[in-house]
């Protein structure tokens, strides 16, 4: 999830956020980094929603195997319970950071090393930072329509698809 702020006149599906008037963009890479999948969403929404939203238009399938488990990192705004059991319903390993304010918590330490991972998150936001040095019209979101910001947003991945492909 990363936030981009808005031009002057705002627009559709362009709320106050937890950082100002913005929307949110949700990226799912594989875990060299590469864009998988980008959607976008308004700053007001609940991340924790999309996060299942993001699996489904992926139609990755989850392992129930525990040798082969497909590993989901996440950061602090996607923590949920509901979430988690979900992931794991659906055989994915939910590797999600716990807010400040939690109750009950859980050292996120015995988690990678049961699994045997190393933390991975820079990875996502290497991503964005591609994506907003390639494609400059995501810096802002100029668009006034939340189809259009979405459009480019996809317009994006597809170029930064076509500069791994093509080298």
């Amino acid at each position: 999830m990363a936030l981009f702020p808005s031009g002057p006149g705002g627009g559709k599906e362009v709320d106050h956020g937890y950082k100002g008037k913005s929307s949110l963009l949700h990226l799912v890479t594989d875990k060299e980094g590469n864009p998988l999948w980008i959607t976008t969403t308004s700053a007001k929404g609940n991340e924790r929603i999309q996060a299942l939203a993001l699996l489904d238009q992926l139609q990755i399938n989850g392992c129930k195997d525990t040798k082969r488990m497909t590993i989901c990192e996440a950061d602090k705004g996607y923590d949920s319970d509901e979430l988690r059991m979900e992931m794991l319903r659906r055989g994915y390993v939910p590797i999600i950071g716990y807010r400040k304010n939690r109750k009950e918590k859980v050292k996120t330490e015995d988690m990678y090393v049961y699994f045997g991972v190393a933390k991975k998150r820079w990875v996502v936001e290497r991503s964005f930072s591609w994506l907003k040095r390639k494609c400059r019209r995501l810096l802002m979101r100029w668009e006034r329509l939340p189809e259009a910001w979405n459009a480019f947003s996809l317009l994006g991945l597809i170029f930064m698809w076509l500069e791994i492909l093509l080298g």
